[in-house]
This record gives structure tokens, C-alpha cells and sequence, in this order.
């Protein structure tokens, strides 16, 4: 037999349920099941309801009988994902035959905001009464306009108190001058029938007047068949916005003034959207102001620095940084913006200012190069100081060598005097072995003499049609023996070729290259000719030497590099790493290019090119082979030196050659010499620098004023520093360098 209670809950419409003691849910309605579903389906089915409803409901279903409850629901799942807020109204019948509770829910969230919403309207009002400073007065009808009632914060503002201000009449209240303004606005609001507001200023009598806004507003109270009006005031105190506003206007008024005036850009935006620019930042992006107004400012940047400028916009925060914007042509121009939020014309704004940096990047471009350019020098610095040191070993050991070789020969020639008998040969070797090492240390002497006459700016270049064959028979003879001592082949290619270059300084690069071939290979051949170039004669050094690594071929035309010993030369001067050195910068007087090809362990051909020209119509006749007779024509040479062994040393050679000598250690014996020997002198050799702050310039211009004529004067000088040279080749007089070669020295005597 059918139960007659038992509810059909799955036809049931609507939230229904029947619910057991501690909420435990027995049966629901299909509506029920499914808002059950439809906010996170928890396994108790209470945890969908706010923790007070719960504990209600479970209070409520523990007593038998009947009960009405409002539930209100979570508004998040166990699992934190938000819900809508819903209330519940419940019904509970207590069904005693059934032993349990059938509960009906209506939802009355509507009606539950509503109540929140008024509650919280009504909560809102009274806060504000309670803590805004209102000042309120109700004045009856004119024409008397008695004040019926006023707030104390209306009646201090005109210097009285609530319980006074009541009775007197608006003109004994605000005054004559205040009461004709009130009149007029009372005028607009009878006419209008609509609230006026307007400011005032009143002085409450305490030497600060006040800014007040007043509403004046029309107020009725009609019974039965009268009406009695008046006026409600409602004044708020707007001194600080007053002067806020006030100080804001003349803000503005100094900003427009310095937007005017400004030679940096500004430019104002709204939410970046430009709705102002001064003459500068038109005159920045070449755009006028009506082209830039409306314009994102984002198309004014490139688009690798929009989304810093979005950043910046988005947040309202002040910001300085480095950007770019695109000018009219497109041409992106490097600038500083510095954004700040303001008010301006009561519209809150970002303004930026953009700064032409563009001198800024050029300047700090220039530091940035020197600053490398000082690196690279300090570099360069360190490389030459440790490069010195390595020059210094190696020049002191090359000057030593022959040094050390002129007093073994010495040793034995003294021995060979006191022998009874020398044989000529061996005289002869010794004397040949000699001159070979003073050679030697005369070539490392005008090596350093070449490098400080470069330093000095003081080689002149004087260009001449020069044989080439000529250059080439004199290499020859200069290295044709120092070839054969090591074992090499000294192949010279003749040539009927003549160019037109300076041949002393053409001769001395050929003189390094050919050197630099016979010291760098131990075995094979080295070769020299020309090959005709067009207009050009290149002249070719070949070797078979230890070849120069391609990462090496620009350092090794810097001063003091050396590439390495050979196995042939371990034992030989290896050089001061100056010659190719000079080779560069001799070249680069000549205006003639220089070239390199090598092969590392196969050899190098080093080359320079210069002009060609066609030879001379009267040939110059090769110089004869050097001998030294004693001279033809005896002359008289005054010579001035503060070293006693130069001196004594002019004097033999001089007196072998058959010449009379005059010799003076000091500018003062020098005077006495040429006073005492006025007719007798008939040339002048004076050293460089005579001791202390003497000069032969001091020296000379003595001497000749004692001399009855004028006499060819030359000045010797061994010093090798660049400003030292460049002194002595601007006195004007002839300049000799130390150790001066018999030829050069015979040169002078006009033999």
C-alpha cells in the first residue's frame, strides 16, 4: 500500500526539500539538485550556505515544529572560484508522520540588495551630516527675512552663534554690501524657481576673510488655506579650493608663459591623445600645432620604445628616460622625455617634455672615442715601453758586439808592434776586419739617426732622375760579401729603368729590405730587381727566409717589433726591430705604395713602386773608388769640440791629408784661436753642443766676427733625439751627423 505523505519531490517544481536532523538532506526537488549542481556540487550540501545561515538552519530543523529562516549562501566554492550572492527564504514544516522536516526556499536576492543597498544609502547620508563641515540656515519670506534657524558652522562664519543668529534679519547678519549680492541671486531664483548657487567672500572678522559657496534654494510649508515661505541656505566652505583654484590659474598662466617661452619641447596628452604642444616641440617634430593636436603620441615614437611610452602613460607615474621620435620626414631624432601628471584648465594631464639630446649622444659619442682612443694609446704606450725594453737588450748587445771586436784588434795590433816582423796581409785583414765593425756600428748609429730624423720632420725630399741600375750595382757591393759569409746567393737583376724619387731615401729603404732578407734567411737565395708597372717601376727584395705569418704583416712596420730569431742568425746581431719601421715611414714620404707576399717557412718579397721617368740627357758620371790622398789644396780648419779624443782624432786625419788644423775644446779658445790665426782659417767644423748651455751657434757667431771674411762653417752633432736634431737643422748652417765617414768628411773640404 502507498504512503499518502510521501512527497513526489522529482514532480515537485521549484527548491524543495526534506531535510533530516543536522541538515542531512533526505530528498530535493529538481530545482533544489540542480542549484545544489550549479555552485560547486559539495558533498554537504550545507557548505554551499555562509557559516551564521548554517548554523541557523541546523539550530531551526533541531526543534520539531514549524520554522522560517533567511539563508544566505557562500559566494565561493570550497576550491575559491567566486559565485553570484544569493539569499534564501526557507519555510520548514515539521512533518511528525515522517519524523523529519520539508523545507520550501524562495530566492529573495533581489529584495536582500535592495535592503543592503538602501541600508548602505542610509548609512552613507548619515556619515555624511555627521562629519561635514554644512553650514545651513533657513531665513523667512521678505521683506524682513528673519532668520528662523542656523547651524553654529553658519553662524561662526559671520562671527555670531547658533542661539544669536536667531531673530535678525539677513541685513544685520551678512551685512549691506553682502545683502545687495544675495538680493540679486534671491531675484534669479523667484523668477527661475530653480536652486541658484553662487560665491561669496565674508569676512568672519578675524582678519581672514572666507570663500563660500552658497545654494540658495526656494523652501514652501503650506496648511490648509496659507502658505508661509522662505529661503534655506546651504553654504560650504571653499577658501582652500578657492586659492587651490586661484594658485592653479596662475600656475597655468606661469606654464603657458613657459611653454611659450620654452626652447624645449612640451607637449600635453590625454590618455595619449596630444590636446597641446608649445612652438618648440612643433619646431622638434617640423609639424604644426593643428597636425600634432588629436595624434596618439605613440605614432610619434619608433616601435621599439612604444611599450616603455605605454608603461609610462598607463601608470601616471613621473618618469625620465632616453627615447626616439620620428620628425615629419621620418627621421628619428634620440630625445629625453620627462613625464608628469598636472592639472590644467581643471582637466587632469600628462605632460611631457621631450629634450633634443641629439648634441648629448654626439658628445658623449666623442667622449666615448676619446675614451678609447686614450685606451688604445695607453695600450699603444705600454706595448712601445715593453718593446723598448726588449730594444734596449737588444741594441745594447749590438752595440757592444763591435765595440768588443775593435779592442780584440787593437789588442793585436799592439802585439803586431812590438814583433819584429808583420806581415801586410795580416795587417791588412785586421785593418779590413776593423773597418767591417765600425761599419757595422755606424749602420745601427744612422738607424737610430734615420728614426729621430723622421721624428723631427727633418729629412727633406728631393727627387731626381735616379738610375736604377746604379741603386742596384751599389746594393751589390754593399751586401754581396755579407751574403757569401752566410752561405746565401746575391742574385741582382740589372736594369736599364730610371725613376724619378729621392735616391738617398730610396736607397735607404732598399737598404733595410735587403738587410732585413740576408738577416732573416739561412739558406737559399736573395734576389733584387725591378719590373716595369705602367707608369710605375716596382723594385722587388726576394728571399727564401723564415716568411712572416699573415697576423703579423701589419705589426712588423711597427717600431721595435721583431718576429723571431732564425736558426742562421742565433749567433748575429738580431736587429732593433726599427728597420721596416722606417721603411714605412720613408715610404710614406715618397708617396710610394708598399707591398708584402709571404709565405711562412717558403720566403718574402717585399716591393715598393715609384715613378718612372726617362733618363737624363747627360748622365752623371758613378763616383770612383774611394782612396784618400793627401789633398792638393792645404787648408786651414778651425775645429770646436769639449771631447779631447774627436779632437785629436780631426787632427790626425786632417794633418794625414795634408791640411793645417786649428784645434779648440771651448768657444773661448776658439775666439783666441781665430784672432790669433785670422788669415790662416779657411773653414769652420764645429760640434752641437760645446758643454753646459753652450751651442755652436754661440760658438760660431764669435768666431766669425773675428774672421776678416766669411768662412763655410758645418756643425757636427752625434745627438739622436728628435727635438735635438730639429734644433740644429734650423740654426741654418750645414748639418753632419756623428760618425761622420771619410767621404762625407772629404766632401766638405771640397775634395
Amino acid at each position: 500500500m502507498r504512503n499518502p505523505f510521501v512527497i513526489p519531490w522529482n514532480l515537485l517544481p521549484g527548491l524543495g526539500a526534506a531535510l533530516g536532523q543536522e541538515a542531512v538532506l533526505l530528498d530535493a526537488s529538481v530545482a533544489f539538485r540542480a542549484l545544489h549542481d550549479a555552485r560547486g556540487r559539495p558533498a554537504d550540501w550545507t557548505a554551499l550556505l555562509a557559516a551564521p545561515s548554517r548554523q541557523t538552519l541546523i539550530a531551526a530543523l533541531a526543534r520539531q515544529e514549524d520554522f522560517q529562516a533567511l539563508l544566505q549562501l557562500n559566494e565561493a566554492t570550497a576550491t575559491g572560484e567566486p559565485l553570484p550572492a544569493m539569499w534564501l527564504a526557507c519555510n520548514g514544516h515539521w512533518q511528525a508522520e515522517l519524523g523529519h522536516h520539508v523545507c520550501y526556499f524562495a530566492d529573495t536576492t533581489a529584495v536582500e540588495l535592495s535592503r543592503l543597498q538602501a541600508r548602505s544609502i542610509d548609512e552613507s547620508i548619515q556619515l555624511v551630516f555627521e562629519h561635514l563641515p554644512m553650514m545651513v540656515a533657513y531665513f523667512g519670506d521678505q521683506p524682513r527675512s528673519v532668520c528662523l534657524f542656523a547651524n553654529q558652522q553658519f553662524a561662526e562664519v559671520f562671527g555670531l552663534d547658533e542661539k544669536s543668529i536667531v531673530g535678525m534679519t539677513a541685513l544685520e547678519v551678512v551685512g549691506e554690501h553682502l545683502l545687495e549680492e544675495v538680493n540679486r541671486h534671491t531675484r534669479r531664483l523667484l523668477q527661475e524657481r530653480t536652486p541658484v548657487t553662487f560665491t561669496l567672500e565674508v569676512d568672519a572678522g578675524k582678519g581672514a576673510p572666507k570663500w563660500v559657496e552658497v545654494s540658495l534654494n526656494l523652501a514652501t510649508r503650506s496648511w490648509g488655506a496659507s502658505a508661509e515661505k522662505g529661503l534655506f541656505f546651504l553654504l560650504t566652505d571653499i577658501t582652500q579650493r578657492y586659492k587651490a583654484e586661484q594658485a592653479l590659474r596662475e600656475s597655468e598662466d606661469r606654464l603657458s608663459r613657459f611653454m611659450n617661452a620654452s626652447e624645449e619641447g612640451v607637449v600635453f596628452h590625454n590618455d595619449g591623445l596630444v590636446t597641446d604642444a608649445n612652438p618648440a616641440a612643433s619646431r622638434l617634430f617640423e609639424t604644426p600645432l593643428h597636425m600634432l593636436l588629436g595624434r596618439s603620441v605613440l605614432e610619434l615614437v619608433p616601435p621599439e620604445f612604444r611599450a616603455r611610452a605605454t608603461a609610462v602613460i598607463a601608470s601616471g607615474a613621473d618618469a625620465a628616460y632616453e627615447s626616439e621620435i620620428f620628425n615629419a620626414h621620418g627621421e628619428r631624432i634620440p630625445v629625453e622625455i620627462i613625464g608628469r601628471s598636472m592639472m590644467r584648465n581643471g582637466e587632469r594631464l600628462r605632460m611631457a617634455v621631450v629634450r633634443d639630446i641629439r648634441d648629448r649622444r654626439e658628445a658623449q659619442a666623442r667622449i666615448h672615442e676619446l675614451i678609447e682612443g686614450l685606451r688604445s694609446e695607453k695600450d699603444k704606450a705600454e706595448a712601445a715601453d715593453r718593446a723598448k725594453s726588449v730594444f734596449l737588450a737588444a741594441a745594447s748587445h749590438d752595440l757592444r758586439q763591435p765595440i768588443h771586436a775593435l779592442g780584440l784588434f787593437l789588442t793585436a795590433l799592439r802585439s803586431m808592434s812590438q814583433s819584429r816582423s808583420v806581415r801586410t796581409a795580416d795587417l791588412a785583414e785586421i785593418c779590413r776586419r776593423m773597418q767591417a765593425s765600425l761599419d757595422g756600428l755606424g749602420q745601427l748609429l744612422n738607424m737610430l739617426l734615420d728614426v729621430s730624423r723622421l721624428d723631427a720632420n727633418a729629412v727633406q725630399v728631393e727627387r731626381s732622375p735616379t738610375s736604377a741600375q746604379r741603386l742596384l750595382e751599389d746594393l751589390d757591393q754593399d751586401f754581396h760579401q755579407l751574403a757569401a759569409e752566410k752561405g746565401l746567393r746575391l742574385h741582382v737583376c740589372s736594369s736599364r729603368l730610371w725613376v724619378h724619387t729621392d735616391p738617398t731615401v730610396l736607397r735607404r729603404i732598399l737598404v733595410n729590405l735587403l738587410s732585413n732578407a740576408v738577416r732573416y734567411t739561412s739558406r737559399g737565395r736573395v734576389f733584387i730587381g725591378c719590373r716595369l708597372r705602367g707608369p710605375e717601376v716596382e723594385l722587388q727584395v726576394w728571399d727564401s727566409g723564415i716568411g712572416i705569418p699573415s697576423e703579423q704583416r701589419e705589426a712588423i712596420f711597427e717600431e721595435f717589433f721583431q718576429i723571431g730569431q732564425t736558426p742562421a742568425a742565433r749567433h748575429e746581431s738580431h736587429g732593433l726591430g726599427l728597420g721596416l719601421s722606417i721603411v714605412k715611414r720613408s715610404a710614406l714620404l715618397l708617396h710610394a705604395p708598399l707591398g708584402l707576399r709571404s709565405t711562412p717557412g717558403r720566403g718574402s718579397m717585399f716591393s715598393i713602386r715609384v715613378p718612372r721617368c726617362e733618363p737624363p740627357a747627360h748622365a752623371p758620371a758613378p763616383a770612383p773608388q774611394a782612396s784618400f790622398p793627401q789633398s792638393s789644396a792645404r787648408l786651414g780648419v778651425l775645429v770646436i769640440d769639449d771631447d779631447e779624443q774627436v779632437l785629436a782624432a780631426m787632427r790626425s786625419v786632417l794633418g794625414v791629408w795634408g791640411h793645417r788644423v786649428f784645434c779648440a775644446i771651448s768657444p773661448d779658445e776658439a775666439v783666441v784661436m781665430a784672432i790669433t790665426h785670422a788669415h790662416d782659417i779657411d773653414l769652420l767644423i764645429s760640434d752641437h753642443r760645446l758643454g753646459g748651455n753652450v751651442t755652436a751657434v754661440d760658438a760660431i757667431r764669435a768666431v766669425h766676427a773675428c774672421l776678416p771674411r766669411t768662412v763655410p762653417t758645418y756643425i757636427l752633432t752625434g745627438d739622436t733625439s728628435p727635438q735635438r736634431i730639429l734644433e740644429a737643422s734650423q740654426l741654418g748652417f750645414p748639418l753632419l751627423h756623428k760618425p761622420i765617414d771619410a767621404l762625407a768628411l772629404r766632401s766638405i773640404l771640397g775634395e
